[in-house]
Parts: C-alpha cells; structure tokens; sequence
C-alpha cells in the first residue's frame, strides 16, 4: 500500500524535524499529501493534506496536521475539549468543529501534541486523521 506522506518526504521531514518526525497515515477517500512545512524556531512541523477534488490554491479543502511539544503534564492534554473520542485504542480530543487532537509520549520523554484541522472535514474524520499519526 502506498504510504499517504511519499517516503523520500518521509526521509526528508525526518532529518529536519528529528523527534518531532510524525505523520498521518490515513486520510479520508480523495485527500492526498499536499505538502509540509518545518519551523526550526518553534518546533512545529505541519503537513497538509488536501482533498483532490478542489484545486490546491483552495486551503478550505486542506487539513493540517501539526506536531509540536506540549509543556504541560499528558493528564492534562485533553483540556479544553468538548468531546472525546477513541479511535484506534487512541484518545483523541476535539474543540468546536474543525480541530481534534492527542498527546503522545516521544523517545525522548517529552509529550508530542498532534493537532489535525480543517474547515471541510467532519470532527470525526479530524480525529481518526490525528489518531493515524505515527513517529517515523
């Protein structure tokens, strides 16, 4: 099966982004990898996923899946949430209509917080998009 981020993309965001390398691994049915972003200054690397059907220029069609450090303890990730959600054996939180989210522990003892927004997506779709996320 073909991996939704292109391996050499993979390789790529791997050398920038070190222990913050994480990526989804599902999408919904036509949403493809539409490209990626790394900042060196606050530690954030965002990967857009866009659905095919819309032209690229059109970012109301585009999930961004964000992973940067939490500073608070993992208990306390899930704040601020209105619902929650388990998808995949994973706790996956959601705010509103257009942001899901979950924490997860890095190799290097920190907590990763992996966000996945979006304006055309439903929550749900949101959260198994954040639950799919995987380090590389």
């Amino acid at each position: 099966m073909t991996p939704l981020v292109p391996p050499f993309i993979q390789h790529v965001i791997q050398q920038k982004a070190g222990p913050l390398a994480y990526v989804p691994t599902r999408a919904s049915l036509g949403w493809r990898y539409s490209g990626y972003s790394w900042n060196p200054t606050t530690k954030q690397l965002t990967v857009r996923i866009h659905d095919k059907h819309y032209r690229p220029s059109n970012t109301n069609h585009t999930v961004a899946v964000t992973a940067e450090y939490f500073n608070g303890p993992l208990a306390s990730c899930g704040a601020g949430n209105e619902k929650s959600y388990q998808v995949d054996g994973n706790k996956v939180w959601s705010s509103g209509d257009n942001l899901a989210w979950r924490c997860v522990k890095a190799a290097n003892g920190r907590i990763v917080k992996i966000l996945a927004s979006g304006k055309r997506l439903p929550v749900v779709g949101l959260a198994i998009m954040a639950s799919s996320v995987k380090r590389i």
